[in-house]
């Protein structure tokens, strides 16, 4: 049974879409590691002579680098025949120039660049490798109660000559190309894990799977970085946008959160500026979703609610809403009370209340000017309400510590 480290070691590089496999198998391949790189553009199986991994020693960590410049880190258990397998990931930032050289050198067929593309920009990219070098060797620490493994870096093209290595591989383009199909599957139910999160209201894990997503590299569409960043950021504004919207959130609170977003994105300068919007951006539609989702309510009651908050000002009587809604006064107020667990007027006035305890904090409006803004312009009965509602007048209250 293995050490509970490893469990939280996968686990963690799993969150960071590292591949890891733990196997019995000491004749295994770097064609069941790669995530089919191998198998969908070899026109044959991998020799097992090259593609094989050599039987390692006791006691330490191997780090290896292929001819497709992917990157693998692994060891075996010192006392069984059991390994550890993580990889195929990058060790260095690798843009459509470098696939482009790669395919050049190796004499890949021009018509698997797009698939090549889909490949390296879904693997992990790991360009800082001292966290992850220094994780490995505590896990091993610690399982294995080893002082200090020995560490082995490899390049198997020092060890191999190209043209030897091209005798053995010859390449073909699939008609049924299924490379990085697997990669991709993990980023849509992460993404989709995430929306629903959101549709729930449910901020904390939402922020989880934002995080585990942030590691996601995706194919550039233009030849410009930050306009790429700020094209996928505002797809996934518009994800966000629906998902709130499928929630039951009212188009009225939703464009205005939505509206924001766009404009901070297009106003970024750079891609860092982008990525720090994102945390933000989930927050607020998770707060939608948690407080302005009408799900739960009747249509005209849901039309009721929306006209309050977008209208404190106007005339919010029931007989007005009645009119438009073509129902009974009797029914609607019966049905607002159901629903909402209060009669329309409270409701109103809790809002206006609200709305001008805001603007008693964040404003120097005098408090006649704050009571006709809140819908209420009678400054004694403004006054009357608002004690009624804190305790306290409305001059009191702004000269509270907040």
């Amino acid at each position: 049974m293995e050490h509970p480290a490893f469990t939280f070691v996968i686990e963690y590089l799993s969150d960071l879409h590292m591949n890891c496999v733990l196997t019995t198998d000491t004749a295994i391949t770097f064609s069941s590691l790669d995530l089919g790189l191998r198998n969908s553009i070899l026109k044959a199986d991998e020799p097992a002579s090259s593609g094989s991994l050599f039987k390692p020693r006791k006691h330490t960590i191997y780090h290896i680098t292929d001819y497709y410049e992917c990157s693998y880190s692994f060891f075996r258990f010192p006392d069984e025949s059991k390994f550890l397998f993580i990889g195929p990931y990058l060790a260095k930032n690798f843009e459509d120039s470098d696939i482009r050289r790669l395919m050049e050198a190796l004499r890949i067929p021009s018509e698997l660049f797009p698939q090549l593309q889909s490949y390296y920009y879904a693997l992990p990219l790991m360009t800082d490798k001292v966290p992850f070098l220094s994780l490995l060797r505590h896990l091993y620490e610690t399982a294995f109660s080893v002082a200090s493994p020995d560490s082995e870096y490899l390049d198997l093209r020092d060890l191999e000559k190209q043209e030897t290595f091209l005798k053995k591989h010859q390449f073909h383009v699939s008609e049924d190309p299924v490379l990085g199909m697997h990669l991709l599957e993990d980023r849509y139910r992460i993404e989709d894990e995430l929306l629903d999160a959101v549709s729930h209201g449910n901020t904390k894990r939402a922020l989880s799977l934002a995080e585990n997503m942030g590691t996601i590299r995706f194919a550039p569409r233009t030849g410009d970085a930050l306009r790429n960043r700020k094209n996928l950021i505002i797809t996934f504004n518009t994800l966000l946008r629906r998902t709130a919207y499928e929630a039951g959130v009212h188009p009225f609170y939703i464009d205005a959160v939505s509206d924001n977003y766009a404009r901070m994105i297009e106003r970024s300068d750079s891609e860092d500026d982008i990525s720090d919007i994102i945390p933000y951006m989930i927050q607020s539609y998770c707060n939608l979703v948690e407080k302005r989702s009408m799900s739960s309510y009747s249509a005209p009651i849901r039309q009721v609610l929306v006209t309050v908050d977008a209208s404190l000002t106007g005339d919010l009587s029931l007989s007005r809403f009645a009119n438009e809604l073509f129902l009974n006064t009797s029914y609607l107020s019966s049905l607002f009370k159901k629903e909402v667990g209060m009669t329309l007027t409270d409701y109103v006035n809790k809002n206006r209340i609200e709305y001008a305890k805001k603007l008693l904090k964040s404003t120097t409006l005098s408090i006649q000017d704050i009571a006709a803004s809140s819908g209420i312009p009678d400054i004694h009965y403004f006054t009357r309400l608002f004690r009624r509602a804190t305790g306290m007048s409305p001059r009191a209250y702004r000269a509270a510590d907040s």
